[in-house]
């Protein structure tokens, strides 16, 4: 009967130690999904980074008007979707927001904002 008990209270023990566990993981887990979301001009910087980075895979197309400035923003909202998926659900918004901070600088955006150096991402 003793070893009963005892094997009972042991099992009560282990079992709150893993539930305590499983509470703080989910917890901590569960704020990293409650995050704030980031700012404007976060969201700008990343824009651009990733339209600068595409901008310059496709450098010679864009100089030889193989590829429009509008498809190197599509590129780059894909990119920005993936390197940053909790930012928009999809690239639609990526691409919105790319082809509006283009649309600022005019005709050839590319040598402006690339050379601007949007910043280090955030």
């Amino acid at each position: 009967m003793m070893k009963t008990l005892t094997n009972q209270r042991n099992s009560y023990i282990l079992f709150c130690r893993h539930a305590a566990l499983a509470g703080l993981l989910l917890v901590s887990l569960g704020g990293a999904a409650w995050a704030a979301p980031p700012s404007p001009s976060t969201i700008n910087k990343l824009a651009l980074n990733a339209y600068c980075s595409e901008a310059q895979n496709e450098s010679a197309s864009l100089q030889e008007g193989r590829v429009s400035y509008k498809q190197v923003a599509a590129l780059a909202s894909n990119r920005a979707l993936i390197e940053h998926p909790d930012v928009y659900r999809d690239s639609f918004a990526w691409k919105a927001k790319i082809v509006a901070l283009l649309d600022q600088y005019g005709d050839e955006p590319t040598s402006q904002l690339c050379n601007e150096k949007p910043g280090p991402q955030s």
